[in-house]
């Protein structure tokens, strides 16, 4: 303890040298942060007794007292830099949006590469949705993401032992995130709005990798950081919070959890402490009813299925190290890294391309997102061997977490090496973490019919799978000048993956492009048609735009610019600031390139982005099945019986512009499993009503805000930001292109502000439905001519306190029709003229289906009048008259 305050006061002695000169500001502010993080480290140490109290609290004061120093050196010393190098730019935020029309997860687990049939667009369209880190200035995002760069040099130092550079290169990125900080502030010095978001991110990560330096300083047995204990407290919090689920969701749920690859319930906290439990008696070994069948590749030298310490005794035997005692299986879980993850054997390259983007996830931001998916663990969330071979592993299939039961046995060949994915180990060492994740996600996907034969998937997909955060899909546009709806324009694209990336906001993954010809693509180092994980994206100070990707091969890589062939855009200063040396590359192919943006552009089809859900305060989830007989297979003219909810939004999401992105995830079924194609085209569409909460009705209206694009991929992403009080109540509205299929849904709502998610307005409790049609003789046209009193008309009485209607009337797509309710002297008797406007009316004439207001009527007889738009028209009808109270109906009134 005595030691950690003495390197405080040698720091802050430093720090006062240095703040003394106008040229070392931001070097002694990033001393005084570096000082004060070590001060609030020894108070926490502290024994909490009264008589350490007045200690903590003297020290809890100097630290506040340091910080605003160290605020001020931020602020001169930027200011200094700014004044001769750059233009100010703290308050220089550029919008980060994306077409609302593109297609781009309260149970607390919910949180795309397929066909896709845009809709033309609605007649109202909405300003461009934002990113819920909110709009950010260009500097922000560039220096973070420099920031990032030098944190990944810094770790592969401090991996190698190398521990005076990473100390250095730690600091380096230290002063970046100070640097993005100020950014983040506006003129006054003050964060706020998007800069507040920004600025704990950036403090949490300058405290990590502050704490980084002081453990290679000090090495000491590592504790949970504040950070990462808050992290899962919080996730405890969800887990605990988590609203019962009706009856209707409990059966979508069960009927969804058998799949042709098996039965897979909802995840159990239970079940998985239960496996915790069990390390403590000695049991049997688990075995699986079954193995899962060989890929061809795999077959070929396949020995036997083994355990893991089965493996090790023939790796020692081989070795001539005799039968001594092996070593146990060891899982590295602290130094989780891509580099050492490989595919092998099976065409699972967009799941090993997810496994490894979400390992760079783990080691650049220092937070758990794989490593607790494994079970049994220890109390901090890492996997342990478990002798008797049983693993349960947690993924997403189907709307929520499932559990995924595996045994420990693993393909190997006679040498011993695994004939499945794996990671490096240390010699006389076995790492199992990545071998037991891939059975359980195949055992998921495939089952025992399937198996390690795996026909391949997309990384969108299989993101959800491993992490259940909201997946998207960014596709390029063909022709730049030409962005389609789905599509998003390429220099869009750069903004999100630049600030997504840079704040740790979201895993992204890449698919090459199909059409490049084997040839090309040898010459080029890519392989077609593949999923690569993107582990960097930056921009130099210059401009250059470069993303580090990695072939889940774990060799063969990219041959064009940027990469490690590349003799004439490198040089000392670019290869400095990205971290590499072309020259190291060369020697050891890892599969790991550098690439630029323009060449993506050109060899890359489309981005998968999975999205962190805790970038939204507010979500909520529900699960719904659509049977194939509810409304009309094409509801291109009456969307009024599809599924529907009613978003209420906050006034404070009103007055804040609030983000909102709705998910729809399509409930995999046993026919698709089985090889069956998916005809299954899926979107959402989004209205604004109001208090009333009404269904709707007309797929296309003025108040149609967004229109989604229908794709039948398992996940449908839509976007929207908050732009008019007008958006306080507003309907979702779930549609299918030409409906084929029962199916089962889970609909994700996630916004930046409160808002509450339930039914629209029941249907009135009492409804009739009459079939009619025009004839020759009753086809009279419209009102205000001379044959609409010889339309079809229906007879109706209503009682003493009138009655609230709803009438709808589904015709001929080729006729335009409307309906209206007419007073009369007495019941039975046809109107003959309208002398005011009818008390319930559908307005404009509409093809092929009219539906009216909730209006009311007052009692008296009346006369359904149903008309079309051209005299002479002839077809048959149906109408559907709902009312609040009981009614008195004639079918028809002749002539």
């Amino acid at each position: 303890m005595g030691d950690l305050l003495d390197d405080v006061f040698r720091i802050l002695a430093t720090a006062t040298k240095l703040e003394d000169n106008d040229d070392t500001k931001i070097e002694a502010a990033t001393k005084y942060y570096e000082a004060i993080y070590l001060m609030r480290q020894y108070i926490q140490r502290l024994p909490a007794t009264s008589e350490q109290q007045q200690k903590r609290d003297l020290l809890e004061e100097k630290a506040k007292h340091y910080e605003k120093i160290a605020q001020n050196c931020l602020r001169t010393g930027n200011s200094l830099a700014g004044s001769s190098k750059e233009s100010p730019c703290s308050d220089t935020r550029r919008s980060i949006t994306t077409d609302p029309r593109s297609p781009i997860a309260k149970h607390g687990f919910f949180n795309e590469d397929s066909s896709v049939v845009p809709l033309p667009p609605p007649s109202f369209s909405p300003v461009k949705p934002q990113s819920p880190r909110f709009s950010l200035s260009a500097l922000v995002n560039q220096t973070t993401s420099q920031a990032n760069a030098k944190l990944a040099t810094a770790m592969d130092a401090d991996e190698r032992g190398e521990k005076n550079a990473a100390i250095a290169t730690y600091m380096d990125a230290a002063e970046l995130y100070l640097k993005a900080m100020k950014a983040a502030e506006d003129k006054n010095g003050k964060t706020s709005g998007c800069g507040e978001n920004v600025a704990v991110v950036l403090r949490r990560r300058l405290e990590q990798t502050l704490d980084r330096v002081e453990q290679l300083k000090n090495p000491k047995p590592r504790q949970p950081t504040k950070v990462h204990m808050e992290q899962r407290q919080r996730q405890q919090q969800q887990q605990r919070s988590k609203s019962s689920l009706t009856p209707e969701e409990v059966s979508v749920l069960t009927r969804s959890s058998l799949i042709s690859s098996g039965l897979f319930l909802p995840w159990s906290d239970d079940d998985a402490q239960a496996l915790n439990a069990e390390l403590k008696s000695p049991m049997n070994l688990f075995r699986d009813k079954g193995d899962l069948p060989l890929a061809d590749k795999q077959k070929k030298t396949f020995y036997k299925w083994a355990r893991p310490s089965e493996i090790l005794q023939l790796r020692q035997h081989l070795r001539g190290h005799g039968s001594g005692k092996t070593m146990s299986p060891v899982m590295v879980l602290g130094t989780v890294s891509p580099y050492k993850i490989k595919q092998y054997g099976v065409t699972d390259c967009s799941f090993i391309a997810s496994l490894c983007i979400c390992a760079a996830y783990e080691r650049r931001f220092q937070k758990s997102l794989i490593s607790p998916i494994v079970y049994p663990q220890t109390p901090d969330g890492k996997m342990v061997y478990n002798p008797n071979g049983k693993y349960m592993v947690k993924l997403w299939l189907n709307g929520v977490a499932r559990q995924v039961v595996v045994d420990d046995r693993l393909p190997i060949d006679k040498n011993g090496n695994l004939l499945c994915a794996n990671s490096q180990s240390p010699p006389g060492q076995l790492e199992i973490y990545v071998p037991i994740i891939e059975k359980a996600f195949l055992k998921m996907a495939g089952g025992f019919d399937n198996g390690y034969n795996f026909p391949g998937s997309n990384s969108g997909v299989d993101l959800y799978a491993l992490t259940g955060w909201i997946p998207e899909r960014i596709l390029f546009p063909k022709d730049p000048n030409k962005v389609r709806d789905h599509e998003t324009s390429r220099e869009r694209a750069w903004e999100r993956l630049m600030s997504a990336h840079s704040f740790g906001d979201c895993l992204i993954t890449m698919s090459s492009e199909a059409s490049i010809s084997e040839e090309q693509a040898n010459q080029i180092g890519l392989v077609t048609g593949h999923a690569y994980a993107c582990l960097s994206v930056m921009q130099t100070q210059n401009g250059i735009r470069l993303l580090q990707l990695k072939n889940p091969w774990a060799h063969k890589g990219w041959k064009g610019r940027y990469s490690c062939y590349d003799t004439i855009n490198w040089n000392p200063k670019i290869c400095a600031e990205v971290g590499y040396n072309p020259e190291l590359a060369k020697k050891s192919d890892d599969g790991v390139f550098w690439i630029c943006w323009d060449d993506v552009l050109v060899y890359f089809q489309n981005v998968h982005l999975s999205w962190n859900p805790d970038l939204f305060a507010y979500r909520t989830s529900t699960h719904g099945f659509w049977p194939k007989a509810l409304g009309p297979r094409d509801d291109t003219f009456n969307c009024g019986e599809n599924p529907q909810y009613a978003m209420t939004l906050s006034q404070k999401a009103i007055k804040k512009g609030a983000s909102i992105w709705i998910l729809i995830s399509r409930h995999v079924t046993k026919s698709e499993q089985e090889g069956a194609e998916v005809k299954d085209y899926l979107t959402v569409h989004l209205h604004r009503n109001d208090k009333a909460k009404e269904r709707i009705f007309y797929p296309r209206t003025k108040r149609n805000v967004l229109t989604g694009a229908y794709t039948n991929n398992p996940h449908c992403l839509v976007r929207y930001d908050v732009t008019d009080p007008a958006d306080e109540y507003l309907s979702i509205v779930l549609s299918q292109y030409e409906k084929s299929h029962d199916l089962s849904y889970t609909l994700s709502c996630f916004c930046t502000e409160p808002f509450t998610l339930g039914q629209p307005a029941k249907e009135l409790p009492f409804s009739r439905s009459l079939t009619s049609s025009w004839t020759p003789s009753s086809a009279g046209g419209p009102i205000g001519k001379k044959g609409f009193y010889s339309n079809p008309m229906f007879a109706i009485e209503v009682p003493d306190g009138g009655a609230t209607f709803q009438i709808q009337c589904l015709a001929p797509k080729t006729l335009a029709v409307n309906v209206m309710l007419v007073p009369v002297q007495s019941y039975g008797q046809r109107a003959t003229r309208v002398t005011s406007d009818p008390p319930v009316d559908s307005g404009n004439y509409r093809h092929g289906f009219v539906v009216t207001k909730r209006q009311r009527a007052g009692a008296g007889p009346y006369a359904l009048v149903v008309s079309a738009y051209n005299a002479g028209e002839v077809g048959t009808f149906k109408v559907k008259i709902s009312t609040s109270v009981k009614i008195s109906l004639i079918d028809e009134i002749l002539s």
